[in-house]
């Protein structure tokens, strides 16, 4: 009880005094809080039902991480540098509009995981967040079905604030957009608890300042050239919602500290331009991709260009010159005027051979049997990089499963029965393991039974 108690007082020093010790993970769950609340808040049962799916469809993605490690011994670089899948889930689903379908929001999450774990750290500089292409996918499906913003007191459809100053050139107190009572995406109508996540990820050290800045800095040029109410531009919450929780995020960021704000600049930019064209929420997104395509393609041609270059012009041969030893320069700078008489040559005497052994040491018998580990990155942080990219061009670890794959890849998408049976057949998975898997996988029926009988009786 203590060491608990004693745990428990250190909580406060290391959230608020030395937030820079926290993970990615926890300083953006807890950066997502005031998001979360706000939602539910504004949005009550719409947005409480979208986040519990997605973070069922998280835990359902975590286990079959998980699962996949266990059965495939998948590498070490999956999962490198990637998005915790609980913490995505809700990242994702802080930009569900409150009438996206249940199946939407699952599907969406399920693919932002998938290329975030898998596709994205086989990538090698590439500056494009993968939540950038899932929310490309989701505005193309919301647009096929219809699927709108709702005003958050009478549930009546209304267009988001950019895309009615747009049409009928109303502009909205910025302080309603500041806190949050707009219709928009269930996690980012609220500037003010946008704000406040973000400056806590810049306190832990764990976002880019300069790229936010330069992405308002661009917004407000813009919108002060095409003289319209600058503080309605910039007190967009989806816009500061991509800009600082996606694009900022120092993992994913490629340039150097110094070219952050021209990138910010150049994307805010776009942005305004693309909401002078009528594109509303979707404009940032919009802009922030079409930055970060360009800043990847420009980073892939440098290294196309360097990769060709160091055949032809790699680092000149150096030259050995033999030295005898460094004592004749020192009797030659330092001779003395008296002539020394001649040493007698002494014969090199030679070693005998030595007989070898068929039965080797303890040493070399434990150095040659000790086994070398795979994707060990303790010494240089590269070698991560480096197995990454010879792990590519290897076949991949299916070949390695006794079972045959089309038996085992439909277990490992949803904890099934058949996943469950596989999990305690197999001989190197713990028993701790197995009874953690078989309760996740009761909670996880228990949950979908709850939100299918919650979603019927609400639509009774």
């Amino acid at each position: 009880m203590r060491q608990l108690w004693r745990a428990l007082q250190g909580v406060p020093q290391l959230l608020l005094v030395q937030p820079e010790q926290l993970s990615y993970d926890l300083a953006y769950a807890l950066a997502l809080l005031p998001l979360v609340i706000a939602g539910i808040v504004f949005f009550l049962q719409d947005a409480l039902l979208l986040f519990a799916l997605s973070f069922l469809a998280g835990i359902v993605c975590l286990l079959a991480i998980q699962l996949a490690r266990l059965t495939f011994g998948l590498p070490a670089w999956i999962g490198f540098k990637a998005t915790h899948p609980l913490v995505a889930s809700i990242l994702i689903a802080c930009f569900f509009s409150p009438r996206t379908p249940a199946w939407v929001a699952a599907t969406m999450v399920i693919v932002f995981i998938v290329v975030d774990t898998v596709v994205w750290p086989q990538l090698q500089r590439v500056m494009l967040h993968p939540a950038l292409v899932v929310f490309g996918l989701l505005f193309l499906i919301d647009r096929q079905l219809g699927v709108g913003f709702i005003n958050p007191f009478d549930g009546r459809h209304l267009d988001d604030p950019l895309l009615l100053w747009y049409k009928l050139q109303i502009v909205i107190d910025p302080v309603k957009l500041y806190v949050g009572n707009v219709p928009g995406p269930i996690g980012v109508t609220s500037a003010g608890a946008i704000l406040l996540g973000v400056t806590y990820l810049w306190y832990t050290r764990k976002v880019s300042l300069g790229l936010i800045a330069g992405f308002l800095l661009g917004i407000a040029a813009v919108a002060l050239a095409i003289r319209t109410d600058l503080g309605f531009q910039l007190a967009s919450g989806p816009s500061l919602f991509l800009a600082g929780y996606v694009a900022a995020d120092r993992r994913r960021v490629q340039l150097d500290e110094r070219f952050t704000f021209l990138f910010g600049l150049a994307a805010g930019v776009a942005t305004m331009i693309l909401r002078w064209y009528g594109q509303g929420v979707q404009s940032a997104w919009e802009g922030l991709l079409l930055a970060s395509v360009a800043v990847t393609v420009a980073l892939r041609v440098q290294a196309i260009l360097r990769r060709r270059a160091r055949p032809a012009g790699g680092p000149a041969r150096l030259r050995t010159l033999t030295v005898d030893s460094g004592e004749a320069e020192h009797r030659q700078a330092w001779a003395p005027l008296r002539p020394e008489p001649r040493q007698p040559v002494r014969p090199e005497v030679r070693q005998p051979v030595m007989a070898t052994s068929p039965v080797s040491t303890a040493y070399s018998r434990g150095a040659a049997s000790r086994p070398v580990r795979a994707y060990d990155s303790q010494g240089d942080p590269n070698d991560m990089v480096r197995q990454m990219r010879s792990a590519a061009t290897r076949p991949g670890p299916l070949r390695s499963v006794q079972g045959s794959p089309f038996v085992l890849l439909p277990a490992l998408l949803v904890i099934n029965p058949v996943g469950l049976w596989l999990t305690w057949t197999a001989p190197l998975v713990g028993r701790r393991t197995k009874l953690l898997l078989s309760a996740a996988s009761a909670l996880w029926y228990l949950g979908v039974a709850g939100l299918v009988l919650l979603l019927v009786l609400t639509r009774r």
